[in-house]
């Protein structure tokens, strides 16, 4: 049994189902400006050199890696971090930047939608960049620890991926 689909003339072509309405392109945004929020929340963070811990804040210890490494080694890589100016003060900068770009394209009339792919590429790369120094940078620090310290540090490490605090 076959469906005939051919249109006669004088026929409405039906309308294609709608791929970007309005709400879902809102709701994207938002999920994405909260996204680039939290970004720049880290960075600011790992740029200042805080800490931020308890109700409200964000620890910006570098996640399990940098818990699992002993105080001194923590302490020597967020130092690198904050050095690099991709990371450090301006990083921050950037950062900066960025979310004043993400909230003049909010308000912007008419809305562009593109206005605001171009600030998500463009974090995005920077989270990308980001990543690949505190990986290369955390390498180079696994690479120079002995066997016991290897072995210290990949035990912790296990416990931290397993919920087990070791601090």
């Amino acid at each position: 049994m076959t469906t005939d689909t051919t249109q006669t003339a004088g026929e409405p072509k039906p309308a294609p189902p709608a791929r970007n309405s309005r709400s879902l392109r809102i709701a994207f945004g938002v999920s994405l400006a909260f996204n680039v929020l939290i970004v720049g929340m880290i960075a600011g963070g790992i740029a200042s050199g805080r800490h931020m811990n308890g109700p409200g804040a964000f620890n910006a210890d570098l996640g399990p890696f940098a818990r699992a490494m002993s105080i001194e080694d923590r302490r020597g890589l967020a130092g690198e971090l904050r050095e690099r100016p991709e990371i450090g003060r301006a990083g921050a900068q950037d950062m900066k930047r960025i979310r004043n770009a993400f909230l003049d394209a909010l308000i912007a009339e008419p809305f562009d939608p593109l206005a605001l792919d171009r600030i998500f590429a463009a974090e995005r790369q920077r989270g990308v960049q980001a990543m690949q120094i505190g990986q290369d940078l955390l390498s180079r620090r696994i690479a120079s620890m002995n066997l016991e310290q290897r072995q210290n540090f990949a035990r912790r490490l296990s416990r931290q991926w397993s919920g087990e605090d070791d601090d």
